[in-house]
């Protein structure tokens, strides 16, 4: 198990993960950054969000937003 770090980018605000969280590998950490960029990304206030995945040693593994389909669920729920 690796430790990884989860950090909330969007506008020109930071949060900063400083608990972390264990997974077996890179692609479950990274899975797992998509998965908090989706929920959050669901807010229109939080379309800009980035989650910066990183490792225990501080280096950056991946940038993740929320996925395409986040944004065409917001056009169909206005849409309604």
């Amino acid at each position: 198990m690796e430790h990884y770090f989860f950090d909330l980018h969007f506008g020109d605000e930071q949060v900063v993960d400083e608990d972390g969280v264990d997974h077996f590998d890179v692609g479950s950490a990274i899975y797992y950054g998509q998965r908090i960029a989706d929920r959050i990304g669901r807010d229109a206030d939080y379309r800009s969000l980035t989650v910066h995945v990183r490792t225990l040693q501080g280096s950056v593994l991946a940038i993740v937003a929320a996925s395409a389909g986040r944004g065409y669920e917001q056009m169909a729920l206005v849409g309604r």
